[in-house]
């Protein structure tokens, strides 16, 4: 997926505000939902579904999806809309209580819980169990996500996992090490091959470093590698968890990089980057040696012909622990819809072998079915040599926690506070224990 599609829960937590598209957006939007209004009046018996991709490829592939859908089932008519994503929660919300949601929506993994809380979905248990769709056919990761309770509130089509390191390999090969292995851990020996990647010119000035975040700076994965999480529960959390000794020596390792060993960029030094967005233009550029994320960036970097890459598990954790963040999608069936059985239909194909292989092929997504993405659609589709390790980085992927308010913890109350420390004011030992302790008080009622 492009940047903002996906990203799960780590992805949208540190994507910046980009402020310059909203009046455009805010104009598309109110267009598509005048759109869906008129769609209702002019056909009462078609299928209404909401998607967020902003893939030109694969925005093509969904509306010859729907085609193909409605060939196989004579009289079923499917009206598609592309709601961009940084609006899409908030105007499906609003066209729910207006009485004018679609059918069918596609659901980001984390976004799920918001929509999910406030009654949204319906419960696809019993037409799943009727139509003999197994549950053992998805990553367990992915469907779990979007069953609370044992019960199935959406059918997910994608994983997306966000472990993976990008690496330059002509950039290895410059400095003469071998390339990174899934063996490998953090601080060592990832800290001394970040001070061999780095290059300084005549003057001393840094040209180049080896480590980077496509998106706004973030240390999550370096707390879920460490055996952290966020709360201290994902599933009933009671308080948070930011401030435990893994999440401090997490937190601490990232602002290394940066302030103490110079291998990563700084904020400043990223935005001032005037290439394109940020340190993914600068991965394509030569310009960092590695970066973590996931599997939607490779037909990019496809496209830049002197860019030679592959990618890498993250590294293990200094406790023998590993994880990473996670997003995917899904589609749901919306509470009011009045077509039922043949939003279904529309939902179960979507989800189908057919339909994902199609969008597998695009190379931006990792399959929510384990056939589809153990197949050759997905294995062979455009991305790195070692596409392969994703097929098993569900395992130890982890979304946000589910319960209410946690993007306003996150991304109002956490991400304000942490960009002191990433712009070097602060340490993580300096803002987390206080904010940690505040948080608690406000949110979750620790005294």
């Amino acid at each position: 997926m492009e940047k903002g599609e996906k990203l799960g829960y780590s992805w949208l937590m540190t994507l910046p505000k980009i402020d310059w598209v909203r009046p455009k957006i805010q104009i598309i939007c109110l267009f598509m939902l005048l759109l869906l209004a008129g769609c209702k009046s002019r056909d009462e018996n078609a299928v209404r579904v909401a998607i967020f991709t902003s893939d030109v490829d694969s925005i093509k592939i969904f509306n010859n999806a729907m085609r193909q859908i409605e060939s196989r089932h004579p009289g079923l008519k499917i009206i598609l809309a592309n709601i961009p994503y940084n609006d899409f929660q908030n105007k499906i919300t609003t066209m729910m209580a207006a009485g004018n949601a679609p059918d069918v929506v596609s659901t980001e993994a984390n976004n799920f819980v918001d929509l999910y809380q406030r009654g949204a979905f319906e419960d696809l248990t019993d037409l799943a169990k009727r139509d003999g769709i197994d549950p053992d056919s998805f990553y367990a990761t992915i469907l779990k996500r979007y069953s609370p309770g044992g019960k199935i509130y959406a059918l997910p089509t994608d994983i997306a996992p966000f472990g993976l390191v990008y690496y330059n390999k002509k950039i290895f090969d410059e400095v003469g090490l071998p390339y990174p292995t899934s063996k490998w851990k953090w601080p060592e020996p990832l800290l001394s091959i970040c001070q061999k990647l780095v290059k300084k010119d005549s003057a001393g000035k840094l040209v180049r470093w080896a480590w980077a975040d496509p998106y706004a700076t973030t240390a999550e994965n370096f707390l879920l590698d460490n055996g952290g999480y966020f709360t201290d529960s994902d599933e009933n959390p009671t308080r948070l968890a930011l401030d435990s000794d893994r999440a401090l020596e997490a937190f601490r390792f990232r602002w290394d990089l940066i302030y103490t060993y110079h291998v990563s960029p700084t904020p400043s030094q990223v935005s001032n980057f005037n290439f394109g967005q940020g340190a993914e233009d600068m991965f394509a550029n030569g310009l960092v040696a590695m970066m973590p994320s996931g599997i939607w960036h490779t037909p990019k970097f496809l496209k830049y012909k002197d860019l030679s890459f592959d990618v890498v598990e993250f590294p293990w954790g200094p406790h023998g622990t590993r994880g990473w963040g996670s997003g995917g999608s899904g589609y749901a069936m919306t509470k009011g819809s009045k077509k039922k059985e043949q939003a279904w239909i529309v939902i179960k194909e979507l989800a189908g072998e057919d339909i994902e292989a199609q969008v597998a092929q695009t190379g931006l997504v990792q399959p929510a079915l384990v056939k589809v993405a153990q197949s050759d659609a997905f294995l062979k589709s455009p991305g790195p040599a070692s596409k392969k390790i994703l097929l098993n980085m569900p395992n130890e992927a982890h979304f946000g926690p589910f319960m209410k308010n946690w993007n306003e913890i996150w991304y109002g109350q956490v991400g304000p506070a942490m960009d002191r420390v990433w712009n070097g004011d602060k340490t993580p030992e300096q803002v987390l224990p206080k904010l940690v302790k505040d948080l608690n008080r406000k949110y979750f009622g620790v005294k």
